[in-house]
């Protein structure tokens, strides 16, 4: 069987959805050594994923979600005669065929959120008009859906009538190097952080991460602790408007902005940290949750979403609509250290739960099941 996985959504910098994508397929190709596949990568991307026998690499200039790939990047995909195609974003070329194609759908923000994708009013409608285009035609078009979540799964069939046959829920997994006591090179906290007590916040800057509110609640508990910061890490698009709003709020002194972090200085955050915020307004998995588990890092995050899902019992729930939600379980983890060590013994034990090998398992299978109801069908 020709199996080829698209993987644009590896990019140099971490992210979240780039882990998925080198991840999976690093352990797709330690499970599988049979099949034959292909990887579809962008050229900036660096070095390859898998080197065995079974796999190649080919690639391709444009993004997964970019108009110019959604229009014309078919040509290429069909010449290859793939048994199976999945893409690891919801996104597919127009036209793309193969005996079976799978989508991995992380999210319905583009659609059912259009604001939230892009603080930018005319880039939001754009997003959220093509977006929600090739979405749902990625959907109609594709023979499964893997979905990173119940929630995800549940919102597909709820909302937006995926019959409950065409998906599959497949969890992300969390890396060994993530957790406490795992032998790897050592890490090292960036230096502004040296001797600092802070909280960590990490992701992108785009309205659905709640980066305004969660500045807004430090706002409310920063008086009752004059040594602590609140770190921003991530790509920092919105970085002037929260330093203004920091201004405003009178604790611009109180908040620093780490920038791009790579994993190793991520890992050293999560550990050194007071405790990690996540308090998004929605998430499709929210990765970087398990991944502060895993390191002995207290979790802050919504009780909404997948992150309610994933975090289950062993995070701080609150209500990412309310800066007094957010800053009542801010200021229960500073005052309460028992608690913390015990929310952070029990994060660890849940995210062992969560193996890529598992997920790489479970892909398979369905890539199996696909196989065979084609060559039935």
């Amino acid at each position: 069987m020709r199996i080829c996985i698209d993987a644009r959504s590896l990019r140099d910098t971490p992210t979240a959805l780039g882990r998925y994508a080198r991840v999976l397929v690093e352990h797709i190709a330690k499970l599988d050594r049979e099949n034959e596949y292909i990887i579809v990568r962008r050229p900036s991307s660096h070095g390859p994923i898998a080197q065995q026998a079974n796999f190649r690499e080919i690639s391709l200039p444009h993004d997964i979600s970019s108009v110019q790939n959604i229009l014309w990047g078919a040509r290429t995909i069909n010449a290859l005669k793939a048994d199976i195609y999945h893409s690891l974003f919801h996104f597919l070329p127009t036209g793309v065929r193969a005996g079976g194609i799978v989508i991995s759908l992380h999210d319905f923000i583009w659609v059912d959120h259009p604001a939230l994708a892009d603080g930018r009013r005319w880039r939001a409608m754009v997003k959220g008009s093509l977006g929600s285009l090739g979405i749902r035609r990625a959907i109609d078009n594709s023979d499964h859906i893997i979905a990173v979540s119940e929630s995800t799964r549940q919102a597909a069939t709820d909302a937006h009538g995926v019959a409950s046959d065409k998906i599959t829920t497949v969890y992300h997994g969390v890396a060994p190097e993530w957790q406490c006591g795992f032998e790897q090179p050592e890490t090292t906290l960036p230096e502004a952080l040296r001797d600092r007590r802070f909280i960590f916040s990490l992701g992108n800057s785009l309205p659905y991460k709640n980066l305004p509110r969660l500045l807004q609640a430090f706002a409310e508990i920063a008086d009752s602790d004059p040594d602590l910061t609140l770190v921003f890490a991530g790509r920092g698009e919105g970085k002037q408007h929260l330093m203004q709003m920091a201004r405003s709020l009178g604790v611009a002194d109180r908040i620093h902005f780490a920038g791009q972090l790579s994993d190793g200085e991520i890992r050293a955050c999560f550990q050194h940290a007071l405790f990690f915020a996540f308090p998004s307004l929605i998430e499709g998995f929210g990765l970087p949750v398990l991944e502060a588990m895993a390191s002995g890092c207290p979790v802050l995050t919504s009780n909404c979403s997948s992150l309610a899902e994933i975090a289950g019992e062993n995070a701080v729930l609150v209500d990412p609509q309310s800066s007094a939600s957010i800053a009542a379980g801010m200021q229960r983890l500073l005052t309460d250290p028992e608690f913390g060590q015990q929310l952070a013994g029990r994060g660890q034990h849940h995210a062992a739960n969560f193996t890529w090998q598992a997920s790489a398992e479970q892909t398979l299978q369905v890539y199996h099941q696909l196989s065979t109801a084609t060559q039935t069908a």
